[in-house]
């Protein structure tokens, strides 16, 4: 299944499945992990940011709060789990995309330790976000602070999400 397959070019979800507005996805990520965690986002959690912010099961699904334990969050949602292998595999293109869309306009900066932000530009006037854009974009930043706030290291919270780094 490839994220943008089969849309129409006026579909919504078209505006969300393209490397601009992954590319403030992943910044949004970052934000929030280096506001928590002063520190530059893993690489490797901006290949789970993405699959799961625009996944709207995973977003409808997320806690309340990041105080939430991801780990006990993962073990008691298990259908979310059963096809993220194969939605970080499907999103694996859009993923690089978007990180190198996003390096190359300035919007994110990458170093020996993963991803920092950038400012991003207003949004223009005319660009009305829609519930799921706006939807998304909380995901992310909660993604982000989750990621930075876990008891885990990065092998360790990959392993829990079901991946072998």
């Amino acid at each position: 299944m490839q994220p943008a397959q089969n849309i129409r070019p006026d579909d919504e979800a078209t505006a969300l499945f393209n490397p601009a507005f992954c590319g403030a996805l992943v910044n949004r990520a970052c934000a929030a992990f280096v506001d928590k965690a002063d520190a530059p986002l893993p690489l490797t959690y901006a290949y789970i940011i993405l699959p799961a912010s625009l996944h709207k099961q995973t977003r409808e699904n997320l806690p309340k709060t990041t105080a939430t334990s991801m780990w006990t969050w993962i073990r008691e949602n298990p259908l979310l789990f059963v096809d993220i292998a194969e939605r970080v595999t499907d999103f694996k293109q859009l993923t690089s995309e978007a990180i190198l869309f996003g390096i190359r306009h300035g919007v994110l900066q990458s170093d020996d330790f993963g991803l920092l932000p950038s400012q991003l530009k207003r949004r223009p006037r005319s660009l009305r976000p829609t519930e799921d854009w706006e939807s998304c974009m909380s995901t992310a930043v909660f993604l982000g602070k989750w990621f930075a706030t876990s008891d885990s290291d990065e092998a360790t919270t990959l392993a829990r999400w079901g991946f072998r780094p």
